[in-house]
């Protein structure tokens, strides 16, 4: 499972920041554009930041710049809270990739399962396999030593269920922050 949650968590924070970086990207495209067509601009740019013009000039060029400047921002900050409110949606896309095979309800594996490395007395039962008699044990012991099933089989537990992810700011989710 740990494999799963970080395949997909990693696939989703790839394809938040691919489209978060398109966005910018276009968004810089039109920030360039707008400076273009501010007045003196070129001029400012040829002579580094100080083109031969008069003060009031200078500074109607230097507002607009800065005006400039802000929507440009404003519009980053805007793009990035967009993509992080499609994590959930990106989170379950990748997360509903993911197939599981589950084995029968008849198995032996479901009817008597066994747990850590040793098997009770009692619980120790044959499974007839092309005419040998085989041992039903674990290829490698749990971590934590042998554990038995309780009587009546595992409890039953809720999983996480649609929609209740943690928000992505809780996961790590900040700009720069992958």
């Amino acid at each position: 499972m740990r494999q799963i949650r970080h395949w997909a968590l990693g696939h989703a924070r790839e394809w938040i920041m691919f489209t978060y970086n398109q966005m910018v990207d276009m968004r810089k495209q039109q920030y360039e554009a707008h400076l273009a067509t501010v007045p003196y601009y070129e001029l400012y740019k040829i002579y580094s930041g100080r083109p031969p013009i008069s003060q009031p000039q200078m500074h109607e060029l230097r507002m607009q710049m800065s005006a400039a400047q802000g929507a440009y921002q404003r519009g980053i900050d805007e793009d990035w809270k967009n993509s992080l409110q499609r994590y959930p949606e990106v989170l379950d896309y990748y997360f509903n990739l993911v197939e599981f095979k589950l084995p029968g309800e008849k198995s032996i594996a479901v009817q008597e399962p066994v747990f850590g490395g040793r098997v009770a007395p009692d619980l120790k039962k044959t499974e007839s396999t092309g005419g040998k008699r085989m041992m039903m044990q674990p290829s490698l012991p749990m971590p934590g030593g042998p554990f038995m099933m309780p009587p009546g089989g595992p409890p039953r537990m809720g999983g996480p269920g649609r929609g209740r992810m943690p928000p992505p700011f809780a996961m790590g989710m900040r700009p720069g922050g992958f």
